[in-house]
């Protein structure tokens, strides 16, 4: 067999379990074994274990998402900042509410006109079918949008989500017949926090296990159980948000561009709101009159009645004899008004997180055009986020296919249903306009 390099043309042949090319005029040979294992390291930082791919010393290693009983920095700053609540809320809310379908496989060129090929399309959809029933049935105790909401809102705040699988024996039909296979339930979500150790060969494409410490659950008895676990991975399903590479298993959370503005906006709302508690009634100065100062009576008494100015009350004050001069300063003068930088780091915050296109649809800033992109850049974060959510989701019926059907397996017969949605945001141009 002959193949041909697609830049060069150099004619390449393959003898027996090893490569022979002509590289201008020099013979190369490597042998075609080298590709069955992996020799490189994709140079993803992990020591013992543990991911140190955070560049920011405030976070490092476990303060971003926590290790046991502590949520980590980006939970804090998930529940405690609006705009937070609101760009994870928001994607969660539109792709959870949205239709979500299980679309029939399509059987792939190589098979076509292969009748087992066909047949094991068509078993392997009823199963699947079986299992969307089970996740999307009404009044389930745990349902595929519960499901979202974990992908989505874990992925979102520490970078990735982790699920165990668990998956009990039922009948199920198939083309007629009761067969006896492992439908998985929806997944348990695992809490990033809890994640101590990640456990893999050579490289973090080779997962072996995920090491858990839980020493901080205690149920109502007192008893708080193994404090570490060792789960397999096959036993977990597990997906990265924005990762690095595919080594990357903790990704990457929206809150890692945002932090140090969002600090920077809490530090603000500090100052403005100590400022407005201690300014909000305005400052009441007293100048004496140098040629007849007030006695120490005098003063003790106009000191009294100023620390019991209240807005509560009606105040008056009465200054002794001389040209005492009485000034006072409206909380418009003597208040912080930090409006523009508050605003300047809702622009960056927005940016930061993805939803600067809410800002832009709830500001009179802007042109028409620019709205409407705004709102284009919204569909479009909202459609990638719909699409991470369904490749997780399609990655357990994959797995679970495989398992129940392994003879299909072996020949490489393996037809996943796609999972979809509807349309998660649809124009209205009429509205907009």
């Amino acid at each position: 067999m002959v193949a041909f390099h697609h830049d060069t043309l150099i004619p390449v042949r393959l003898e027996e379990q090893r490569i022979v090319a002509d590289y201008h005029g020099s013979r190369l040979e490597v042998d075609a074994a080298r590709y069955q294992d992996t020799e490189g390291r994709q140079g993803i930082p992990f020591s013992g274990g543990r991911l140190n791919l955070e560049y920011n010393r405030q976070l490092q290693p476990f303060r971003a998402r926590g290790c046991s009983g502590d949520v980590g920095e980006y939970f804090r700053l998930a529940s405690s900042s609006p705009m937070v609540r609101d760009a994870v809320q928001g994607a969660v809310s539109a792709i959870g509410s949205a239709p979500w379908r299980l679309e029939r496989a399509r059987l792939p060129e190589y098979f076509k006109g292969s009748e087992r090929a066909a047949a094991a399309l068509e078993e392997q959809y009823q199963y699947a079918s079986y299992v969307w029933h089970k996740w999307t049935a009404t009044g389930a105790r745990a349902h595929l949008r519960d499901w979202i909401n974990d992908i989505l809102q874990f992925s979102l705040i520490s970078g990735f989500y982790l699920g165990e699988l668990i998956a009990p024996f039922e009948e199920v039909l198939i083309n007629g017949k009761r067969r006896r296979v492992i439908c998985p339930e929806i997944p348990l979500t695992l809490a990033p926090w809890t994640v101590e150790e990640w456990i893999f060969l050579d490289n973090p494409s080779n997962m072996i296990a995920v090491s858990q410490r839980t020493y901080d659950q205690i149920d109502s008895f007192g008893n708080s159980g193994p404090g570490n676990i060792i789960l397999p991975w096959e036993k977990v399903i597990h997906s990265a948000y924005m990762p690095a590479s595919n080594g990357d298993l903790e990704g990457r959370s929206i809150i890692r561009p945002a932090f140090q503005p969002l600090k920077m906006k809490q530090k603000l709302l500090q100052i403005q709101a100590l400022g407005i508690e201690v300014s909000a009634l305005g400052l009441l100065c007293v100048t004496q009159d140098p040629s007849m100062p007030m006695s120490e009576d005098a003063l003790s008494t106009l000191q009294t009645n100023l620390d019991n100015w209240t807005a509560e009350q009606c105040n008056y004050l009465i200054l002794p004899p001389g040209n005492h001069t009485v000034d006072f300063k409206t909380p418009s003068q003597v208040t912080p008004d930090l409006t523009a930088q508050l605003a300047a780091l809702d622009g960056v915050i927005g940016k930061a997180l993805g939803n600067s296109h809410k800002l832009m649809g709830i500001s009179s800033h802007g042109s028409f055009a620019a709205r409407s992109d705004a709102s284009s850049e919204a569909r479009n974060n909202l459609e990638h986020l719909g699409l991470y959510t369904a490749r997780v989701v399609e990655r357990v019926l994959h797995q679970f296919i495989a398992l129940n059907f392994p003879l299909d397996a072996a020949q490489g017969m393996i037809f996943c249903p796609a999972v979809n949605h509807a349309a998660i945001v649809e124009p209205d141009k009429a509205r907009r306009a």
